[in-house]
């Protein structure tokens, strides 16, 4: 080992919770998820202590469609896809030490404690204010025409769009702000209304700009949390009209409070202070616990603006110290959108083709979403499993057949490319998969011969484990080592071979597009 290894740290991680309103597609994993899963295994591999925390945004409105169109409860349309989401999380790899439902027994009543503390405090230090809140409600049906019933055009880009955020641009809007509003639904004319809703006023919206500008995240997005910062003067909204949502008494009958994401986050550093015993909520800024932030473009706001704002005018809190962002995925030159069924759903193409989650998520991780959108081919996605599946397969052969003998040079040429490809990893603003996957393709592509093949595997597993951790660890198991690839286990004896010892996988036919074809959904007017 060298002395460029870092003493340990602990990570708390927490990528964006998904509404449970449908199953994740490759659009999903290859944003907040493969990313949070590929920076854990990254800083693991290094001998830091990480913590990786999500769960279902149980109380976003967007539930309700799903209810109304299934013919559901609201809170059985969560339950169905809280689960179904986590087993698609599972299929591809990602390990989480939470998952968690804040309808479950064990969340809900703490859930709804943290974040009605949160708005007592802010209201209390004079920083959120109930203040009239234009609001369109159905003439006819009666019913608060926001979130997921309220379509129109963005009044940034003229986007078509709805709720609250627009997809194209990342701008967040309230209601008022929106150009052409209707209902999604049949239920006549909209009429407006004041509702008293709480919003958060922070004390200058200049520091709070300043401190995003400062802050570990991409410069666009900074950039947008800023103009909606100046635009709205600071306003983040606290609590909003209607029936569901998190109880609370400050929002008044008709009112719940909002769910944002680093309300859930605050819940997540709660739920660690809890497990690991420490003092502080992991989000308060001495508890020594380095927060890790990870969202799309479409919750810019939210995750960088809101954190801030809120953390600000608490005065006890700290917004995250590192945020890893992404642009959407495209599936054949167009967005992968549930609404529009258009892309390859993971529990299909994980359940129903021959392609691994290692294979996917490989793949995935040549995609480059860090400064814009980048796409998915069908014919790319084909020949890169079955490149990989060679390689890998050779590998794995090689493996049986090699001594486990380190010598203090190959040691340390392994140590340099795990640190070169972890300079692409390091959480926020510098992380790269594309970056920190080309140093795997570049070791698979050396000839196991230099250096000796023992070396070769050993540093070919631990390049892979933050990518493929399901032939990294049989690479690493077959060289004789226990436990997960680590930097820290390269200076130990290899375990005894034994007769026992992990056979190479038998190798995988060829992949091909008839395969995929099945599992491929285009948006039916393409068809």
């Amino acid at each position: 080992m060298t002395s460029e290894t870092q003493a340990p740290q602990r990570y708390l991680i927490v990528p964006m919770h998904p509404t449970p309103n449908g199953r994740l597609h490759i659009g999903h994993a290859a944003g907040a998820y493969l990313r949070a899963d590929v920076l854990a295994r990254h800083l693991r591999r290094e001998g830091h202590q990480v913590s990786v925390m999500s769960g279902s945004d149980a109380y976003e409105n967007w539930i309700l469609l799903d209810a109304l169109d299934a013919d559901r409860t609201p809170a059985e349309t969560c339950w169905r896809f809280h689960a179904l989401i986590g087993d698609d999380l599972r299929s591809l790899g990602v390990e989480l030490d939470e998952w968690i439902s804040p309808l479950d027994d064990d969340h809900a009543e703490p859930y709804q404690r943290v974040h009605e503390e949160l708005l007592k405090r802010l209201a209390d230090a004079g920083t959120a204010r109930k203040v009239p809140d234009p609001t369109p409600r159905s003439r006819d049906t009666g019913r608060h025409v926001i979130g997921v019933w309220l379509k129109g055009t963005c009044p940034q880009c003229h986007t078509p769009g709805g709720g609250n955020a627009c997809e194209a641009c990342g701008y967040h809007y309230q209601p008022a702000e929106i150009l052409e509003p209707h209902s999604r639904l049949d239920e006549g004319p909209l009429e407006w209304e004041d509702f008293d809703s709480w919003y958060l006023s922070p004390p200058s919206v200049e520091d709070v700009i300043d401190a995003v500008h400062a802050s570990d995240v991409a410069a666009d997005f900074a950039d947008i949390a800023a103009t909606y910062l100046r635009q709205t003067k600071g306003a983040v909204r606290l609590s909003q009209p209607g029936d569901w949502g998190i109880p609370s008494k400050l929002a008044g009958p008709e009112g719940v409070l909002s769910n944002p994401y680093f309300g859930f986050s605050l819940y997540c550093g709660e739920v660690y202070r809890r497990r690991h015993g420490t003092e502080v909520n992991a989000f308060h800024r001495d508890s020594g616990v380095i927060t890790v932030g990870l969202f799309g473009i479409d919750n810019a706001i939210g995750g960088v603006a809101a954190s801030h704002a809120i953390a600000a005018s608490h005065g006890e809190l700290k917004a995250f110290d590192h945020m890893v962002t992404n642009y959407f995925l495209d599936f054949e030159g167009e967005k992968c959108s549930t609404s529009r069924k258009h892309g390859i759903w993971l529990h299909e193409l994980l359940s129903r083709t021959s392609a691994t989650a290692d294979e996917l998520r490989y793949h995935l991780s040549h995609v480059d979403l860090t400064s814009g959108s980048d796409n998915f081919a069908i014919a790319a996605f084909v020949d890169s499993v079955n490149r990989v599946r060679t390689q890998f397969a050779a590998a794995e052969s090689l493996a049986c057949d090699t001594d486990g003998v380190l010598t203090a040079q190959d040691t340390e040429r392994i140590v340099r490319a795990v640190h070169q490809q972890g300079e692409s990893l390091r959480p926020g603003a510098a992380v790269s998969l594309p970056a920190a996957v080309r140093v795997l393709d570049d070791w698979l592509a050396a000839s196991p011969a230099d250096g000796g093949g023992t070396a070769w595997l050993t540093g070919l597993a631990l390049l892979a484990e933050p990518f493929m951790p399901v032939v990294a660890q049989r690479l690493w198991t077959a060289l004789g080592r226990a436990g997960r690839p680590r930097l820290a286990d390269l200076g130990r004896e290899n375990g005894r071979r034994t007769a026992t010892a992990t056979a190479p996988a038998e190798p995988e036919k060829t992949f091909t597009a008839n395969e995929i074809a099945p599992v491929c959904h285009l948006r039916s007017d393409r068809v």
